[in-house]
């Protein structure tokens, strides 16, 4: 069903003689996709800054954590009775600190993966349904127009 703001174009029409058939334009299907397209790229966008939030929390929170850590072990590492035990300190704080740095970022890292991959199928999903309202928004002469080009 075509709408009241179907748009003919006159150029196409030209080549109507050339046996090539006219086609069709529906406004209204037209706007409603653009108006999914601008939904879906907001939806994706929104996907997009939450995970950057969720990151940017768990970060604020590593960075938290390994302060602590730090003041904790510069306040051990001073009292240390002899060198031995400090560098003893030394090697476990480093030992520790880059397990914890290792799992932080598989942990970020992830988080940044999936929010990447919900905006992508936001757009994904949006992109296929486009491609089939394309097809109907523009849609060729009616198999009576093409016979009467034809004779």
């Amino acid at each position: 069903m075509m709408s009241n703001n179907s748009f003919k174009n006159p150029f196409a029409d030209a080549f109507k003689d050339f046996g090539y058939p006219a086609a069709s334009f529906d406004l209204d299907k037209a706007i409603a996709s653009s108006r999914q397209n601008a939904k879906a790229f907001g939806d994706a966008a929104k996907a997009a800054a939450d995970g950057l939030q969720l990151i940017a929390n768990r970060q604020a929170s590593i960075f938290q954590k390994q302060a602590e850590e730090a003041q904790k072990f510069f306040s051990n590492f001073s009292s240390a009775k002899s060198p031995e035990s400090a560098i003893d300190q030394l090697t476990k704080a480093a030992k520790s600190n880059a397990e914890s740095n290792l799992s932080n970022s598989k942990e970020i890292f992830e988080v940044a993966s999936k929010s990447a991959s919900e905006a992508a199928e936001i757009l994904n999903k949006r992109l296929s349904a486009a491609i089939s309202e394309c097809n109907e928004t523009v849609s060729p002469a009616s198999s009576e127009n093409k016979k009467k080009n034809a004779a």
